[in-house]
């Protein structure tokens, strides 16, 4: 568990080893097929070999790597240029090693850069205290599986998240106000990827409008200067904000991408979908006039959607039922008397975000489990055609062979369900 990074072994002052679960590097092992074919189109196969060989072992050294992935490919001085790219584009990592000394310290670091980082408010530790996180270096080392000071590497999945964050991005501006302009929002996001903190930063890093031409002008050439330019202006100008300039840098106008807004708005047309298949055309109706208007009583709602009051009613009751929308009570008196009290409909979308995360969440155990009890009930096969050299003379049945071409079937459609599933966690419950 712990070479596959689902545990982090943690040691604590008395030096008794504890461990800590790291449920996020769990549930990345979903959206692995993701990182290889992003790798695949827009770096290479031999990156993808080199990313293929860390999903399978979870952590290697770098000589040990080059071992594995050279017997695939042949030689190793390209291989070691390609893995030096995939360092510098932040896409591995080296796997970093978490000791707890006490309650007011926590002793955290990477490689051979690792030191001591007093929380705030608490002095410098002593001598003898760095010695003590020298052993207390040793023995955790030993436990996460290191045998010497080489440094171990992992696939880095939040640098492969934070660039799907951006495609999606990218592609919401493309749907919405063409290719020009989820071309150029992609451009901004690449030239201030590398300022990025966190995963879930709410806005990039400013950019300027001359970095934004120079990035562009050795892929598009000096025709292209004008189109740039008026799309930048009518991105700035959108109403639904998608870019914000924030100032002037030597008379060119500075631009951040508000990349928390357009998740929102991705969020909203996702949930919308969700709502028009479950529920029909005019829930959703219903649904996105409480967004806009926010409080509303039932017969409001009624007449700004032209639905039956009827209607109305039992569709807002199912949305409350499922936790899509609330309502809130405003007693006229203090005796609450239903007649004296008015009852307003709301969205409360960050609770919406939250539910249908959830939703999904359990949407994907289901495939999960559907799918490992598709694949036990033809373990016998399969366990004979592993153990095969040549698997077209294995001695099969008809029915063994119809029942195997089934279960194939049935597991490349929930394989395949799961992916597309997996896409939508990533905008409710990661981004």
């Amino acid at each position: 568990m712990i070479q596959h990074n689902c545990i982090l072994p943690l040691l604590s002052a008395d030096h008794d080893v504890e461990y800590e679960i790291e449920t996020d590097h769990i549930l990345h092992r979903l959206r692995y097929p993701h990182f290889l074919l992003y790798i695949r189109e827009l770096i290479g196969e031999t990156h993808e070999l080199y990313m293929e060989t860390l999903l399978e072992h979870g952590r290697l050294r770098s000589q040990h790597l080059h071992t594995l992935v050279s017997h695939e490919y042949g030689g190793t001085k390209s291989l070691e240029n390609v893995f030096t790219i995939l360092i510098e584009e932040r896409l591995v990592e080296s796997v970093p090693v978490g000791c707890k000394l006490n309650r007011n310290n926590i002793f955290r670091g990477k490689g051979k850069d690792r030191e001591m980082s007093p929380a705030p408010g608490i002095e410098q530790q002593s001598l003898d205290q760095l010695e003590t996180v020298s052993r207390v270096q040793k023995k955790i080392s030993r436990a996460a599986g290191e045998v010497d000071a080489d440094t171990l590497w992992r696939v880095n999945a939040n640098e492969f998240n934070r660039r799907f964050r951006h495609i999606a991005c990218a592609t919401l501006v493309r749907e919405k106000l063409g290719e020009s302009a989820g071309r150029l929002l992609q451009t901004m996001l690449e030239i201030s990827r590398g300022h990025e903190g966190i995963l879930n930063e709410e806005r990039s890093t400013p950019v300027c409008e001359a970095d934004i031409l120079n990035f562009s002008h050795g892929q598009e050439g000096n025709s292209e200067v004008v189109r740039i330019e008026s799309t930048l202006e009518n991105l700035s100008i959108d109403t639904s904000e998608l870019i914000s300039c924030v100032g002037d840098s030597y008379g060119h106008a500075t631009y951040c991408v508000n990349m928390r807004r357009i998740i929102d708005l991705i969020r909203i047309k996702e949930i919308e979908a969700i709502v028009r298949e479950r529920f029909g055309g005019p829930a959703c109706r219903i649904f996105r006039l409480l967004l806009l208007k926010r409080n509303l009583e039932q017969k409001q709602i009624a007449e700004m959607a032209m639905i039956p009051v009827k209607d109305t009613r039992e569709l807002l009751y199912k949305l409350l039922k499922s936790e899509y929308v609330r309502i809130q009570e405003v007693a006229r008196t203090s005796d609450h008397a239903p007649s004296r009290t008015f009852y307003l409909w709301r969205v409360d979308l960050l609770s919406v975000v939250e539910q249908v995360g959830r939703e999904l969440y359990h949407a994907t155990s289901n495939l999960r489990a559907r799918l490992m009890h598709e694949l036990s009930l033809e373990k016998d096969t399969l366990m004979l055609l592993e153990s095969a050299q040549d698997k077209s003379k294995v001695p099969l049945t008809a029915v063994q062979r119809q029942n195997l071409m089934r279960m194939r079937t049935i597991a490349t459609r929930l394989e395949s369900s799961v992916l597309r599933l997996d896409k939508l966690v990533l905008i409710f419950n990661v981004f």
